[in-house]
C-alpha cells in the first residue's frame, strides 16, 4: 500500500507511535507517544494534505472532505484502534497524553467525536428543510399540504430525537451500552412523561417521593451527555463487581432503575438549566446589536476554525438553538467566513503567476462553494500569506454586519456554501445571499489592496 494514508502513518512515526487516532469533518486528529518522531514538514509536503495544526497537545492534519477515506486507509492497514492494540500500556500512555491537554482541548476533542457521526444527518435534513421552505416561498408547494407536512416531518425528525442520538453517540465514545443510553433518554421523551407538564415546563411531580421538575429534553444535547457520563461510570463498576453470568439481565435492570431517577431529579434539570443559561446568554449578546454581533461572529469565525475550536459554539449554542427555536442567526453569520476566504482565494487566482497556486486557489474556492469547507483556503492560502486571511476575516465581518442589519437566520445546521443556500430559504433569504456576496467581494478587494508575497509561501502546502 502506497496510499496517502500509508504515507501519513509512516511520517507520524508508524503505528507504534500512535496512541489514538480520530477525525472530524476535515481533519485527522492523532495522539502520539512521542511528538519528536513526527516529521511535520514532510507531512505538509504530501499531495492531498492541505495543512497541519502543529501543536504537541492538539496536532491535526487537514485533509478536506475526503478525510474519512484517509482515516480508513490508516485503520484498515494497521492495528491502530483495534482491541489487540488497546493493552494496559497503551491506556496508560493515552491517559498520560490526555493529562497534558488543557480542559478546553479535551472538551473540544470529545465534542467533535460525539457529533461527527451526526453531521451528515444534520446536513441532509437541513437541505430537505431548505428546499421545502424554498418551494413554499416560490409557490410550488402549498403550505400545510400533506406533502409539506411529510417533508417537514422528515427534515425535522432529527431534532425530535436529538437527545437520543446524542446519548447513543456519547455512549459509543465512552464505551458503554448504546441501547441502554437510548432507552433511558427515550423514557423522558415518551408522551406520558411529557403530559405530566400540563403545558407548563418545570411542573413538579413526584417519583418515589422525590420532587421531579418535568421538562422536554428531546432537542437538548447537554442532559444526554451528562447522563451517559454517569451511566458509563456506574456500568463499568457493575461489570467489575457482578459475575459475568448476571451481566445480561442485571446490568440493564440496575441501570434503568437507577438512571431514570437520577436523570429526572438531578441530571436532566441541571442540564436543562445549563442549556437555558447558555441560550439566555446568547440571546442577550445578540440582542445588543445584531449588526455588531454579525460583524464579530463573521470576523472571528475563520480564526476559530483555524484553531479547531469552532465546534464548541456549534454544539453548545447553534445546534440547540435551531433545535428549540427552529432557526439561528449565528449559522448565517458564520457562513460569511467561508465566502470571505473564497473571495481572497479568487484574487490570488486572478493575480498569481504561479500555476500551482492558481490551481490550488480554484480548488479552495470550489471546496467552499460545493461543500462549505473552508480549511483549504485558510491553511493553504490564509496562513502562509497572512494578508488573505486578514482580508477574508474583514470581508466576512462586513457580510455578517449586513446580515445582522436585516435579521438573517438559518433554519438548519449546515456548512456555508452555494449548495446549502436552501437551508436559509425564508423572508431573509435575499439578505443572506447579498451578505455572502459582500463577504466574497470584500475578501477579494481587500486581498487585492493588501497584496501578498508569494515568496512567503509555506513549502509543502502548495508546492510539491
Amino acid at each position: 500500500m502506497n496510499s496517502l494514508g500509508k504515507k501519513i502513518l509512516d511520517l507520524m512515526g508508524g503505528e507504534n507511535n500512535i496512541i489514538k487516532l480520530t477525525y472530524c469533518a476535515t481533519r485527522l486528529r492523532p495522539t502520539f507517544k512521542s511528538y519528536d518522531l513526527v516529521k511535520v514538514d514532510e507531512i505538509k509536503k504530501l499531495d492531498g494534505v492541505v495543512g497541519v495544526v502543529d501543536d504537541k497537545n492538539r496536532f491535526q492534519i487537514i485533509i478536506g472532505t475526503n478525510v474519512e477515506s484517509i482515516y480508513n486507509q490508516i485503520i484498515d492497514n494497521s492495528n491502530i484502534n483495534s482491541e489487540k492494540k488497546v493493552d494496559i500500556l497503551i491506556e496508560d500512555d493515552l491517559k498520560l497524553e490526555e493529562s497534558k491537554q488543557g480542559i478546553l482541548d479535551r472538551f473540544i476533542s470529545f465534542v467533535v467525536s460525539v457529533f461527527r457521526p451526526l453531521l451528515p444527518l444534520f446536513a441532509g435534513s437541513g437541505l430537505i428543510r431548505g428546499f421545502t421552505i424554498l418551494a413554499i416561498e416560490l409557490g410550488i408547494l402549498e403550505r400545510g399540504s400533506t406533502t409539506d407536512i411529510i417533508l417537514t416531518s422528515a427534515a425535522t425528525s432529527v431534532f425530535s430525537i436529538l437527545s437520543i442520538l446524542v446519548a447513543m453517540s456519547t455512549a459509543k465514545q465512552l464505551k458503554c451500552s448504546m441501547p441502554i443510553a437510548a432507552a433511558i433518554m427515550a423514557a423522558v421523551s415518551m408522551p406520558g412523561f411529557l403530559n405530566l407538564m400540563n403545558g407548563n415546563p418545570g411542573t413538579v411531580v413526584s417519583l418515589f417521593g422525590l420532587p421531579v421538575p418535568v421538562f422536554e429534553y428531546s432537542g437538548q444535547v447537554i442532559p444526554p451527555i451528562l447522563l451517559v457520563f454517569v451511566q458509563s461510570k456506574i456500568e463499568n463498576k457493575l461489570k467489575n463487581v457482578l459475575p459475568s453470568s448476571l451481566h445480561l439481565v442485571a446490568i440493564p435492570t440496575i441501570l434503568i432503575i437507577t438512571m431514570i431517577p437520577l436523570l429526572t431529579v438531578v441530571i436532566g434539570p441541571v442540564g436543562n438549566y445549563i442549556s437555558i443559561g447558555i441560550a439566555k446568554f446568547v440571546e442577550v449578546i445578540t440582542s445588543w446589536n445584531n449588526i455588531i454581533t454579525g460583524a464579530i461572529v463573521g470576523g472571528i469565525w475563520n480564526i476559530l476554525i483555524m484553531f479547531g475550536v469552532h465546534w464548541a459554539p456549534n454544539t453548545t449554542v447553534i445546534i440547540p438553538q435551531i433545535s428549540t427555536t427552529g432557526s439561528s442567526p449565528l449559522i448565517a453569520y458564520g457562513a460569511t467566513a467561508n465566502f470571505g476566504m473564497a473571495g481572497a482565494a479568487f484574487t490570488i487566482f486572478l493575480k498569481s503567476k504561479d500555476k500551482k497556486l492558481k490551481n490550488f486557489s480554484v480548488s479552495s474556492i470550489m471546496s467552499v462553494f460545493l461543500s462549505g469547507i473552508v480549511e483549504p483556503a485558510i491553511y493553504g492560502l490564509g496562513v502562509p500569506f497572512k494578508t488573505p486571511l486578514i482580508a477574508g476575516c474583514l470581508g466576512a465581518a462586513m457580510g455578517g454586519a449586513f446580515m445582522g442589519a436585516f435579521n438573517v437566520v438559518g433554519y438548519a445546521f449546515v456548512f456555508g456554501g452555494l449548495t446549502t443556500i436552501p437551508a436559509f430559504a425564508g423572508p431573509t433569504l435575499w439578505a443572506y445571499c447579498v451578505g455572502l456576496a459582500i463577504a466574497f467581494f470584500g475578501g477579494m478587494i481587500l486581498t487585492l489592496l493588501l497584496g501578498w508575497k508569494e515568496e512567503n509561501k509555506v513549502k509543502g502546502e502548495i508546492d510539491e
